[in-house]
């Protein structure tokens, strides 16, 4: 009887020492897991429920903040079919009309006035140099050789002023003439010894080159031989002709036969003979006709009947 009494003493001292025990920690199964196995919070400061402090000890998985779908970005890839674009199309050019060869005849120069010299003799004279009006070298080579040759002459009669000597340039002109596109420039200086000097000047407004003899006969489709045999049988009959009042029996005394055997010689007839198309196509040439009296020769314009 004894030990039953000290043994249920016992359960009842035990039983008052749980029940203390249960007041401190509230819940028996609320206890502390072991290390490493706390429950991990999820982020965004989301607390934990009661739910998780019950719940078997687990990680959670994080709330994820990126979008389970992609943005749609616009597409860098070539498209498939390009853009119709609109068609420009170029404008059309207005046509031109052909250069006037006219509009390109201008003047360089021009003077005009009375002179005495030391003798008390008195002169007038007269100067204009043309040029033609264009940015080709061709122009500038035929303005360049009218200011050298017929320029030269003017500059040298106004030193001869200056010094108050006879005056022997009396005056330079100059006409033009047009064919096609052919601008030809006649320059003459006229000397007191009554003797005229040419300069013929063609220019090919189209190209802006220098025709010479050979380029303007090709250009007109005349052959250099052609030329040349017109020359002389045209040479000679002018002669003749200005010489014609001669006696026949006088001749001889003259020289006559001897004159006219030079007229179509190699020194007059040549491709370096100054030549020009009139307005008419007709081939004009500045024919140094062999002279008998005064200067060797002097020029005098010809009409050549040539054709292509």
């Amino acid at each position: 009887m004894m030990k039953k009494a000290i043994v249920l003493l016992l359960c009842l001292l035990l039983l008052w020492m749980t029940g203390c025990s249960g007041d401190q920690t509230g819940d028996i199964f609320n206890r502390p897991t072991k290390p490493g196995t706390e429950t991990t919070h999820a982020a965004a400061g989301t607390l934990p429920t009661s739910a998780e402090t019950t719940a078997p000890a687990a990680t959670a998985a994080p709330v994820s903040t990126v979008p389970t779908e992609a943005p749609t970005q616009p597409s860098t890839a070539a498209p498939t079919e390009a853009p119709t674009q609109p068609v420009t199309e170029a404008p059309t050019a207005a046509p031109t009309e052909p250069l006037d060869p006219w509009t390109l005849m201008g003047e360089s120069l021009f003077e005009q006035g009375s002179y005495t010299d030391d003798y008390g003799y008195q002169y007038s004279y007269s100067y204009a140099l043309p040029c033609v009006n264009a940015d080709t070298a061709g122009a500038r080579d035929i303005n360049a050789a009218i200011d050298s040759t017929f320029g030269t002459m003017i500059r040298q009669a106004k030193e001869g002023m200056e010094q108050h000597l006879t005056l022997a340039l009396s005056s330079v002109g100059y006409y033009g003439a047009v064919w096609e596109d052919v601008l030809t420039l006649v320059v003459m200086g006229s000397w007191d010894w009554s003797f005229t000097d040419y300069g013929v000047y063609c220019y090919e407004a189209s190209t802006g080159r220098v025709l010479d003899t050979p380029a303007l006969l090709a250009k007109m489709g005349i052959s250099q031989e052609a030329f040349l045999e017109c020359c002389r049988v045209r040479f000679r009959a002018y002669f003749e002709d200005m010489y014609k009042d001669i006696p026949a029996d006088q001749r001889e005394e003259y020289g006559y036969s001897m004159f006219l055997s030079r007229v179509d010689g190699p020194e007059y007839v040549n491709l370096e003979l100054k030549v020009y198309p009139n307005e008419n196509g007709e081939l004009v040439v500045i024919a140094p006709i062999v002279s008998m009296a005064g200067a060797d020769y002097y020029y005098h314009p010809i009409i050549l009947d040539l054709h292509p």
